[in-house]
């Protein structure tokens, strides 16, 4: 990955340090997609912050080796010849491993590439309460541990972290145009070149995305020569995958014709299904355009492999504004904003319905980071909200409809007016914003400095 030679200051190096700072003898699971910078940013993070580092890769020689001596140690257990009534295998294994481990806080193991051996990663628990040094855990395809009966659930000895692609906030940071960003006004107050700036910016990302190793590429270069690194990554996500399906039907191409179905769907399905279920609609298109060779269960695996692998997200379907009527896992969005667009042109979809879907993708990954539950979007009598939340403690349901020109929607005004939302919420790419009784309305690129808490004092 280029990252190194261009540093990029990531949001999660500060939740690293708090996890240091605040340190409860949990083992920190970091998670995240593949390709997202996960090693680079941990280990710069040890490196800065320990006076000893240990690094293993279970997928290289590190972790043959860790392997090998663990294995040497048990056969000495069995045997005798380790005193296993005064011996602590498990450091005994790190101190044949590396010299420089020394069972105290200021020594870090980070094993990479967790997901790879059940006997390291079984030992979590362990490596929680036996041991004063502290434990990072690196892993992108983390569903094997679900899927794989071997895998022990160490829940209560785990803290989790997920690193995912740089957000909007990030990319403009990385662009050094940080001070203009969080200079202008929500509300159109501030000069219109420096909105007209940003708005750029946010197009520049929309095809960009938030690969540490995309976002290098365009600041070497612009956003002219991305598609072979996309289709690079792509390719090695959908090869990868497979492999964990080894001697299954599941090939990489059925990896692929998944996610070029899921984007399909984002584009054309507004309100919900003719079938009864996400999975037989996406089986559905799969088995028309690209693979008669898939069943519903096959489909089923692929999302809970995307899913647990953090390549998509789920999203839920609110009915009628009856919050006792959620149905779950109704729409899928891709992790990377800028991977969705590079699917969206080899799926040869309209630009306008293009344009929509990178829009709502945009949107979605704030919610993620904004609210404390799963984004959901509405459907009210015969139209659609691109998405609804509520507030859990002042009960104010927010209505939000995610505009790319100057029209308004009918759903979200229709809501409004009826009392189904208490504030209508406008996320447009071509306004300085605004506001006018109960709606908002505020360019799509700020929506990351958005707060609903302070709507109502604005």
């Amino acid at each position: 990955m280029q990252e190194g030679s261009i540093y990029l200051k990531r949001d999660a190096y500060n939740k690293l340090l708090e996890w240091k700072n605040n340190h409860t003898n949990k083992v920190l699971l970091v998670e995240g997609a593949r390709q997202v910078g996960k090693t680079y940013l941990v280990k710069k993070f040890a490196n800065e912050n320990y006076k000893d580092v240990i690094y293993i890769n279970l997928l290289e020689e590190s972790g043959e080796d860790l392997l090998s001596i663990y294995n040497k140690i048990k056969d000495e257990r069995s045997s005798g010849i380790l005193d296993r009534e005064n011996t602590n295998s498990l450091k005994e294994m790190f101190k044949r491993f590396s010299k420089k481990f020394i069972d105290n806080k200021e020594c870090v193991i980070i094993i990479d590439e967790i997901q790879e051996e059940y006997k390291i990663y079984n030992m979590i628990r362990q490596f929680a309460r036996e041991f004063e040094a502290h434990f990072i855990m690196t892993g992108s395809y983390l569903g094997r541990v679900v899927m794989k009966k071997e895998f022990w659930s160490p829940m209560g000895d785990v803290d989790f972290l997920e690193i995912k692609p740089l957000s909007f906030v990030e990319f403009i940071n990385a662009i050094n145009l940080s001070e203009v960003y969080e200079a202008l006004d929500l509300f159109g107050k501030s000069e219109k070149n420096n909105y007209e700036l940003i708005y750029s910016k946010y197009k520049d990302y929309c095809i960009v995305g938030g690969y540490p190793e995309v976002v290098c590429e365009y600041l070497n270069g612009g956003v002219d020569n991305l598609e072979g690194l996309f289709e690079k990554l792509l390719r090695i996500f959908c090869e990868e995958s497979a492999r964990y399906f080894d001697g299954d039907i599941l090939t990489a191409r059925m990896f692929e014709d998944c996610i070029n179905a899921i984007i399909q769907m984002l584009a054309n399905n507004k309100k919900g299904f003719s079938s009864g279920s996400y999975t037989e609609e996406l089986q559905q298109i799969i088995v028309k355009q690209y693979s008669s060779n898939i069943n519903k269960e096959n489909c089923n695996r692929i999302l809970q492999w995307f899913h647990t692998s953090k390549f998509v997200k789920d999203c839920d379907k609110l009915v009628e504004f009856d919050f006792t009527n959620i149905k779950k896992r109704q729409r899928y969005f891709l992790s990377d904003i800028g991977m969705a667009n590079y699917v969206l042109n080899k799926s040869n979809i309209l630009l306008s319905e293009s344009n929509g879907v990178l829009n709502e993708t945009f949107v979605y990954q704030c919610l993620v980071d904004k609210i404390p539950t799963v984004p959901m979007f509405a459907v009210y009598g015969d139209g659609e909200l691109d998405f609804v939340y509520r507030n859990r403690e002042n009960a104010y349901v927010y209505g939000i409809e995610v505009k790319a020109g100057k029209n308004s929607g009918k759903t979200i005004t229709k809501s409004l007016n009826n009392g189904k939302i208490n504030f209508a919420i406008y996320l447009k790419g071509l306004t300085e914003g605004g506001v006018a009784n109960k709606i908002y309305t505020i360019p799509i690129y700020l929506f990351p400095r958005f707060e609903f808490k302070d709507i109502k004092n604005i």
